[in-house]
């Protein structure tokens, strides 16, 4: 039976998060920018709500330490039973928020059967069958959805056949069917801008951690390329965007970046993409346009950038378009394990003196880790807080190696047993240890952590004390609580300045 569809309603959840420590922030969702964009302009009218964003000063306690962060389903039910959609889309980005969208299509459901519910993101893409078990989700659109979502409607409509989708799952006679993703977006320049006049822009501004600590008030992520060349083990990003590498044109972003200018007076913009220096040409011709346009951006990559691929005349041309700040995505400080176990293809030697370049220059630099990988040693673990030390990174961002489903250490972990029977996807955040291999287990990973943490305070507090002092009191102020908790660890534990 077919719909017509005149109104569609595009949520990104609530979302759980630690009580002492939370570690999700709002953040202009661009990905729903890019939905809305391609449904306006198939006369569609597009409504966009960020309920963490809209909901942010509401905190709910739902277990031990962990909150629930964002607007009520009370809330949520109100503003779909006034909208009256035809279609309720979510954005799921993580296995650990999914019990949050399903209540959002639950919610849906509740307010009018009729309504279909879409359910799209990285969990959808990689764990359809298990999203649509759910009785109360008509769709899941895997990987990028910008043509998809039309083709979909379409189909809802009576106007296409079920054969023009690509990467949908549906249900038919109670039976999940599964249309794989093999179609990905080639000219990225043809799509339309992120529509930022369906989003709360203003609700962002001022946000002093949006994907990192930002500089300026007023900022806006921006995304030129989608898809990963790259192996690396610990991902399953590729699921979403594919592993060839697309790019939008230097003019194309630009013509963006003039429209964020003008429009939202944007001071501060973050590259989103992870590659957005991977075709250096592309980078470099980017970068010149920035600074022959005068955009006087400030502008960082919270995601990191290849180290593969840049070199020192790129860094000088970020530098020079206002980058403040280069985030290296290094994964580890053993050479071994990257080329054999995390399969990045990345040489430290070159990192290191990217690096030494960046500081003569004055940009700021920060790096990535990831530890705990299945087939890394305790010695190999210990390697990447040794490197951190020699290029005098105290606060490195470290993540914990975490099997999530669609990466290839999910299916390493399960083939060997590596995460344990009782084993549940509500486990699936960086701070879990839920792997144990012959090598470490995820109480004696989580305490080799620690104890990096604290080799790196000590290091920084022997090498710079002022700076150390300087930093302490800076962090003291900000965040009082995170202070004290780090003060207790350093000066309780064991550690040993002589070491």
């Amino acid at each position: 039976m077919s719909k017509e569809i005149k109104k569609v309603l595009l949520f990104i959840p609530p979302a759980f998060t630690f009580k002492d420590s939370p570690d999700v922030n709002p953040l202009p969702p661009l990905g729903l920018g890019y939905l809305g964009a391609v449904l306006e302009n198939a006369g569609i009218e597009v409504k966009i709500v960020d309920c963490l964003l809209e909901g942010w000063n509401n905190r709910v306690d739902v277990a031990d330490n962990i909150i629930r962060a964002g607007l009520p389903f009370d809330r949520i039910e109100e503003i779909i039973r006034n909208y009256v959609p035809d279609i309720v889309g979510v954005n799921n980005l993580f296995t650990k928020q999914r019990e949050n969208a399903h209540q959002i299509y639950a919610v849906a459901k509740k307010v009018d059967k009729g309504i279909i519910t879409v359910a799209g993101g990285a969990h959808p893409t990689v764990m359809p069958e298990l999203v649509l078990a759910d009785e109360n989700v008509d769709y899941v659109v895997l990987g990028e959805g910008d043509d998809t979502i039309i083709d979909l409607v379409g189909v809802i409509e009576g106007k296409k056949d079920l054969a023009a989708l690509d990467g949908v799952g549906y249900k038919e006679n109670g039976q999940i069917k599964i249309i794989p993703k093999t179609k990905f977006i080639q000219d990225l320049d043809r799509l339309p801008f992120p529509a930022r006049h369906l989003l709360n822009m203003e609700g962002y501004f001022g946000l002093k951690h949006s994907h990192g600590t930002r500089k300026k008030k007023r900022f806006s992520p921006i995304i030129t390329s989608r898809g990963c060349p790259a192996k690396c083990t610990f991902c399953s990003a590729y699921k979403v965007w594919g592993r060839k590498f697309r790019q939008r044109s230097p003019e194309n972003v630009i013509a963006e970046m003039k429209e964020m200018k003008e429009k939202y007076d944007i001071e501060e913009i973050m590259f989103e993409d992870d590659n957005t220096t991977l075709n250096v040409q592309r980078a470099e011709k980017l970068f010149d346009l920035m600074i022959a346009e005068k955009l006087n951006f400030v502008w960082d990559t919270p995601n990191g950038v290849a180290a593969y691929a840049i070199n020192e005349n790129l860094i000088d041309k970020m530098k020079q378009s206002g980058c403040y700040q280069l985030n290296l995505a290094l994964e580890s400080g053993n050479q071994e394990v990257l080329d054999n176990i995390i399969k990045k293809p990345l040489k430290l030697e070159k990192a290191k003196q990217l690096i030494k370049y960046a500081r003569k220059i004055g940009l700021e630099v920060d790096i990535f880790l990831i530890i705990g990988m299945p087939g890394e040693t305790k010695e190999q673990i210990w390697d990447s807080f040794h490197l951190a030390e020699e290029l005098e990174i105290y606060h490195p961002f470290i993540s914990i190696a975490t099997p999530y489903p669609g990466s290839e250490i999910y299916d390493i972990c399960r083939e060997e047993k590596y995460i344990p029977e009782q084993f549940s996807l509500d486990d699936l955040f960086i701070r879990s240890f839920s792997i144990s291999t012959p090598d470490w287990t995820g109480e004696e990973l989580k305490d080799i952590l620690k104890q990096g943490q604290r080799y790196l305070r000590v290091s920084f507090l022997k090498k710079h004390p002022l700076r150390f002092i300087a930093d302490s009191f800076r962090f003291m102020i900000s965040s009082p609580g995170k202070f004290l908790r780090r003060a207790l660890i350093f000066v309780l534990g064991r550690w040993n300045l002589n070491d």
